[in-house]
Order: structure tokens, then C-alpha cells, then sequence
């Protein structure tokens, strides 16, 4: 064996040790860099989802290795349904890839039916609305023949459900409607209660005079005067020509 051939033996495990090494280290460089290289962490951080819906929740915990899973639905006023309140694990922990994450969720609003207020007086209904969990809304009145202050409707109307907390409008009575006493001296009786009962009036016992010598049955006095304002469902007094 020449002497070149023995330092070439000499040296050829070095040779090889090297090359080993460096193809494993070109191995485990390809695996890590290379693209879909290298085995998946078996941990994962938990991304925040509270604050969005539940479908973009569950994309964005996908996203992440993980699971959504229903939890509790619960009231939330100021959170639209489906809403995500609260996770666990909790944001920013770490989780085995694919486990679950639970979510609680809002069912919108707490409801509450409205009740029947018609015919209450505007402080009852008030109370009635309280006692339901509502709250009374914007008072309008309208003329009507029942006592001024009593509750014609509501908006919305009785056996609805909303919001808990909700505010609900009434219309109230403003009581019979006014109206301006026409004139119905120097006309007979009948034409005059016609007039006046048109009116949504109405006529009280008649009072006579015996001394004139106009027609009998004709109107000679009128109480209250015309051009008075009156409300529905008054009474007229009339005197007539005439006796009892």
C-alpha cells in the first residue's frame, strides 16, 4: 500500500462522518422549509372570538386547528342574537389541535308580552307596564266620549312581544270632543233636536213659555247660549212655546 492510499483510509471515516451529518442537516432543513413540510404542533393558541357571530367564530377558530361547540345561550340586551359572549378555553391559551372551544352565545334581548292597558286609567297602565318589565313610552291624546286620561291603545298593541325594557305609546282620551252651540232659536223643536243630536248632543227636559205668541213648539230660549263650546254628549236645555 502506497503512502497516499493509507492517508486517503486515514482520513476516509472523517469523510463519511461529514457527509452524514450534512445530508441529515440538509434533510431536516428541507422538512422544516419546504412548504406542508414538518408535523403539525400538537398545541395551538386560542384565537379571541367573543364579539363576533357565531359562524365567523367558528371560521376563525378552524382557521386555527380548533372546534367550535355551543354553549349557553343567555339574555344579552346590547348583544345581537348569536353573538359570541364567552369562550373557553379562553383567548390567547393554548389548546391541543382540534379540541373544542365553548362558545356562549346571546339569545338577543329578554322578552316580554305587552299587556291589555285599554280602558286603564294613564297611571294604572304605567304601573301595569312596569309590573311587565316595560316601560311607558310617548302619551298622545284623541278625542273620545270616554273620561279624558283613559287608555284607548296601545303601540304596540296588547299581546306583542319586545325587547324587556321596551318603551310602549299609548293614546289616551282627550274626552269628548268640543263643539261650538249652534243657534237654534226661532226654529221648531223637532228641527232643533235633529240639529243638536247630529251634533252628538243631546236634549234635557224641555222648559215652556206659555206667554208667546209664536207657534207653538217653537224654540224661544236655548241653555247653554249659542256659539258656547260645549263637549259631546251635552245637555241642551231648550224652552218652547207652548205648556207642559
Amino acid at each position: 500500500m502506497t503512502a497516499r492510499s493509507a492517508r486517503a483510509q486515514r482520513w476516509l471515516p472523517y469523510l463519511i462522518a461529514g457527509a452524514s451529518g450534512f445530508l441529515v442537516a440538509f434533510i431536516a432543513m428541507a422538512i422544516l422549509l419546504l412548504p406542508g413540510g414538518g408535523a403539525e404542533p400538537l398545541e395551538v393558541q386560542v384565537p379571541t372570538v367573543v364579539g363576533l357571530s357565531y359562524p365567523d367564530a367558528e371560521r376563525r377558530l378552524a382557521a386555527a386547528g380548533l372546534v367550535a361547540t355551543m354553549g349557553r345561550e343567555r339574555p344579552a340586551p346590547d348583544a345581537p342574537k348569536n353573538t359570541v359572549l364567552a369562550q373557553v378555553p379562553a383567548a390567547g391559551e393554548t389548546a391541543d389541535r382540534g379540541s373544542a372551544v365553548i362558545l356562549d352565545v346571546s339569545e338577543g334581548a329578554e322578552r316580554a308580552t305587552i299587556p291589555s292597558l285599554s280602558g286603564l286609567s294613564r297611571d294604572d297602565a304605567a304601573r301595569v307596564l312596569t309590573d311587565a318589565g316595560l316601560a311607558l313610552g310617548d302619551v298622545t291624546e284623541q278625542p273620545s266620549d270616554t273620561a279624558r286620561g283613559t287608555v284607548l291603545a296601545s303601540s304596540p298593541a296588547a299581546g306583542f312581544t319586545v325587547p324587556r325594557g321596551s318603551r310602549i305609546a299609548l293614546t289616551v282620551s282627550a274626552g269628548p270632543p268640543e263643539i261650538g252651540l249652534p243657534d237654534v232659536i226661532g226654529r221648531d223643536l223637532n228641527t232643533a233636536r235633529g240639529l243638536l243630536e247630529q251634533l252628538g248632543l243631546q236634549l234635557a227636559p224641555l222648559e215652556y213659555d206659555s206667554t208667546s205668541t209664536l207657534p207653538a213648539g217653537t224654540v224661544v230660549a236655548q241653555t247653554p247660549a249659542a256659539g258656547s263650546t260645549v263637549t259631546g254628549g251635552s245637555l241642551i236645555t231648550l224652552r218652547i212655546v207652548g205648556r207642559p
